[in-house]
């Protein structure tokens, strides 16, 4: 199991809203590096060594041992902040999507991901972020975690299509003169949990989606 580094261990536990420390519990979450996030992520999540935004990263620890990770960073498609919000198109910073939640295998049943999910957004607030959106790919599951720790749902994205060559995914640009072919994209299920209640999604709230 991974352990925190120097650096992180000095860090202090994060504080509930209500101002009293985190009590005896087994677990407790705090802030963490990018190098700790991304060996958890290597280990336990199913994307392995693809890369990720991140801007805040959240480790989970049970009994002083790195059990999971919550990382955010900004929003993949910036356009998501018009479609999502009704925002005029531009940069925001306090706008933050869930890049990735990981767990080791062995917090199975302990409820921990909703765990590090919810105080982590408790101090996401704290920091003045205004919203967190999600997605759950339709392939591989339908989001049961961010229905348990209150993010509405706003069904799927709109379907499109990735060009390949020789199997590859390529990156956006022209394909004009290519030789390859389009695949089409997974779609995934659409979250968002207000941080902010004075934002207003655009997006239509749907019932969640059920196994």
């Amino acid at each position: 199991m991974i352990c925190g580094d120097s650096s992180t261990a000095e860090q202090p536990t994060l504080q509930l809203e209500d101002g009293g420390a985190i009590p005896t519990s087994p677990l407790h979450i705090r802030k963490i590096g990018h190098t700790e996030a991304k060996n958890l992520v290597r280990q336990f999540h199913y994307l392995g060594d693809t890369k990720f935004l991140h801007k805040e990263r959240f480790g989970l620890y049970r009994d002083g041992l790195l059990v999971g990770a919550a990382i955010y960073g900004g929003l993949s498609a910036p356009e998501t902040a018009v479609s999502a919000f009704g925002l005029p198109r531009g940069n925001y910073p306090e706008l933050l999507e869930l890049h990735r939640l990981v767990l080791s295998p062995d917090t199975n049943g302990e409820n921990c991901g909703s765990y590090l999910l919810g105080r982590s957004l408790r101090q996401l607030k704290k920091d003045g972020y205004r919203a967190v959106v999600s997605y759950a790919d339709i392939e591989l599951h339908v989001g049961f975690i961010y229905q348990a720790t209150n993010f509405t749902y706003h069904g799927l994205t709109t379907k499109k299509c990735d060009f390949f060559i020789d199997g590859i995914k390529q990156s956006r640009g022209t394909t004009r003169g290519k030789s390859g072919e389009w695949r089409p994209r997974n779609q995934k299920h659409r979250y968002v949990y207000l941080l902010d209640k004075t934002l207003t999604v655009k997006w239509p709230q749907k019932e969640f989606p059920k196994k």
